[in-house]
Order: C-alpha cells, then sequence, then structure tokens
C-alpha cells in the first residue's frame, strides 16, 4: 500500500460511523435535536422585544425597534420584524420563547471563551470538558451520535460520546471516491488492518451516497451561506435515515459592540429565513413531529446602549424552541427594565433548565441536573 494511500485511509476513519444502524427502534430515531449556537452573545432584549415598556425606549433612545414594527406576540412581548419568517409557526404554537435564562449562583462571566465553556458544559468549571449532550448520552454506542457542523463539538464533546465535525456530507463521499480497493495482501497485522479499514470505507461511502442523493436537491430549498448550509446538512442527515440523535450549527457574529441596528437585523433575518426553510422541509417529509431546535449563546447584552450604537456584554437572555411536539408560548418572567442587576437583565431562570427538559421530555433519559424542567415539551 503506498503511503498517501495509508494516510488518506486514517484521515476519514471516523467517518465509518456515519453508516446508519439497523439495531434502532422507531421511536429512538424520532428524537432528533437540533442545536444553533448565535455565536458572539446575541442581544435577545432586541431580539424578543417588551415593546410597551417605556424603560425599553429611554434605555435605547436609537437601538430600540419602533412599536409599529414589532411582530406582536402578546402580554407586551414581540419578535424583531426580520424573525417574520417565523411568526406562522408562533401562531401554530409551534414556537416557544424562555425568557430571563442565566447562570445560577455567580456573577455572569462577560469573556465569550469563558462564557460559552459554561454554557456547552453545564458546568462553570473551566476545567471541564465533558460537553453537556455527553452528559445525558452516558451509555456509550460505536453508532454516530452527533455531527456538529462546522468547527468545534461544543455541547457534544466528551470521551464516552462519539460525535464529529462535518462541513458537508458530499465532502465525505468525494474523500471516499478518491480511494482504490486493494487486492494486495500482507502479512504484516497492521497493514492488513488498513487495507481492511479502505474497503470499509469504500463501501461505506457507495452506501452514504446512495441514501443521500435522494435528498440531494434539499441544498436548494435553504439560503446560501454558512448557517443556510449546516441546516441543508441537518436536514439531509436526518431525511436520508442516519440514527443521529442531535446536530449542531451555529450562526454569528452577534458581537455588536458598534453599529449594531444593521448588522444585527441582517443575522436575525438570516436565522429566521433559515429556520422557517428548515421546518417547512421537516414538514414536507413528514418528520417535524421528531425534530425540536433550540437556540443558545454565550451571554446577552447590556439592557441600555453603548455610545457606539451598539450594546455590551450582558447576562440573562431569552431563546427560542420550536418544532412539531413544542408547545409554543411565552415561558420565564418578562424582563423588568426598571429592576436591572449592574445593568443587566435579571436572571430567573437556570440555564441548565432547558437541557433538563430535552434531557427527561424529550430524549426521555434521566438529567444529570437537579434543576427545574420546563415545560415547552408535555
Amino acid at each position: 500500500m503506498k503511503r498517501r494511500d495509508f494516510l488518506k485511509s486514517l484521515s476519514v476513519v471516523p467517518f465509518l460511523h456515519l453508516l446508519p444502524s439497523t439495531n434502532t427502534t422507531a421511536s429512538e430515531r424520532q428524537r432528533i435535536v437540533v442545536l444553533v449556537e448565535l455565536k458572539g452573545g446575541n442581544d435577545s432584549l432586541n431580539t424578543l422585544i417588551p415593546y410597551q415598556d417605556a424603560a425599553y425606549y429611554q434605555l435605547r433612545p436609537k437601538l430600540a425597534i419602533p412599536q409599529k414594527q414589532v411582530l406582536d406576540l402578546g402580554e407586551g412581548m414581540g419578535m424583531h420584524p426580520a424573525m417574520k419568517p417565523l411568526l406562522p409557526l408562533w401562531q401554530n404554537k409551534e414556537l416557544a420563547w424562555i425568557q430571563g435564562i442565566g447562570v445560577q449562583g455567580q456573577e455572569q462571566a462577560r469573556s465569550h471563551f469563558t462564557s460559552i465553556h459554561t454554557w456547552e458544559t453545564a458546568n462553570a468549571n473551566q476545567n471541564t470538558e465533558q460537553g453537556w449532550v455527553s452528559q445525558v448520552f452516558r451509555e456509550q454506542r460505536q453508532q454516530l451520535q452527533g455531527i456538529a457542523v462546522g468547527d468545534g463539538l461544543g455541547p457534544l464533546a466528551g470521551s464516552g460520546f462519539n460525535a464529529i465535525n462535518l462541513h458537508d456530507p458530499d465532502e465525505f463521499i468525494e474523500t471516499i471516491s478518491k480511494l482504490r480497493p486493494s487486492n494486495a495482501t500482507d502479512n504484516n497485522p497492521l497493514l492488513a488492518h488498513i487495507m481492511a479499514t479502505q474497503q470499509k470505507l469504500l463501501s461505506a461511502g457507495v452506501q452514504v451516497s446512495r441514501q443521500l442523493q435522494a435528498n440531494h436537491d434539499i441544498k436548494q430549498q435553504f439560503p446560501t451561506g454558512e448557517f443556510g448550509n449546516g441546516l441543508a446538512t441537518a436536514a439531509r442527515m436526518i431525511l436520508s435515515g442516519f440514527d443521529i440523535p442531535v446536530y449542531k450549527v451555529g450562526l454569528g457574529n452577534f458581537d455588536t459592540h458598534v453599529s449594531q441596528s444593521v448588522l444585527h437585523q441582517r443575522l436575525l433575518a438570516e436565522l429566521a429565513t433559515g429556520l422557517a426553510n428548515f421546518s417547512r422541509v421537516m414538514q414536507q417529509h413528514g418528520r417535524w413531529e421528531d425534530v425540536v431546535v433550540v437556540t443558545y449563546s454565550e451571554f446577552g447584552r447590556r439592557a441600555a446602549e453603548n455610545h457606539s450604537m451598539g450594546t455590551d456584554h450582558g447576562s440573562a437572555a431569552a431563546h427560542l424552541v420550536m418544532g412539531g411536539a413544542v408547545k409554543g408560548g411565552l415561558y420565564g418572567q418578562h424582563p423588568d427594565l426598571h429592576a436591572l442587576n449592574a445593568g443587566d437583565e435579571q436572571y430567573h431562570i437556570d440555564f441548565r433548565s432547558i437541557y433538563a427538559t430535552l434531557a427527561r421530555r424529550w430524549w426521555q433519559k434521566p438529567s444529570p441536573w437537579g434543576v427545574a424542567e420546563i415545560p415547552f415539551i408535555a
């Protein structure tokens, strides 16, 4: 075997786990979570807006969204107008907003690195390496359990949880197609193993290609760009029958210290359009009841605008959950902008409550955290 073939085989061995399992039940296949990281710290106060609160306009004389533009959700709350594509999901009670989410028992870290590590591990201890998803799935499986589309496993990281980074499943197929079968024999056990692995990869490539081919055109139903491609990849894998319970995609940069309005509007429009298209594709193929989509971010932003037409790092925030099995509505307390904590919205819900709800009510597994659940899933 040539050295370059040897190296190629080693580089794609992890993708053997893309092969679908034949031992899973229907209920296991229909418990999927798509995690959407809003990178940089989304300004949730201009996402889910307390548009009837005069304090909102006093704190943000330039950045506040005019009341007549806000998409009314009731109870004095509304969405940014750029999120209009998600309005039908709200009206169908398939979209929930969880308000006042924060970190319990400590001052919210304002470092991007420190805070996102806390959110992704469900632990403020920076030495913790186990992502919160891998803490839920404690049993080890050879079968692939998670895909992070793009860079960084985040919540999927950790020993015992079988997850990979994948930019595009077509890249896997292309890599495999460049390998050539070998009929060579070798008495060296290591080389014999490598050649056997290469043969398995060739077989895997054929099988994965066959399964994905039927859903190749799905990519055309999503916006171009990294976020749209990430959602398209997740959709193709789900609809192609791969038994993978969790996907992670990302959108950013939401670190809007300067000139926030235009950038934030563009990002929220990209988020809403992508998620609306994802839900539509899932509905068309009868899988919308099987998927829950959840956003998260390292922190919210300060209640008041800064002097650069932007907002600085804050703490508590609101995040959305959507899916055919989601009980839509507003959860948690509306922000009280007359009772800020050092310029931030008050924290009311432990961020791990979302994880505990997904663990117990969706994946039907024990929760590693002794926190209250949120009834956005029955």
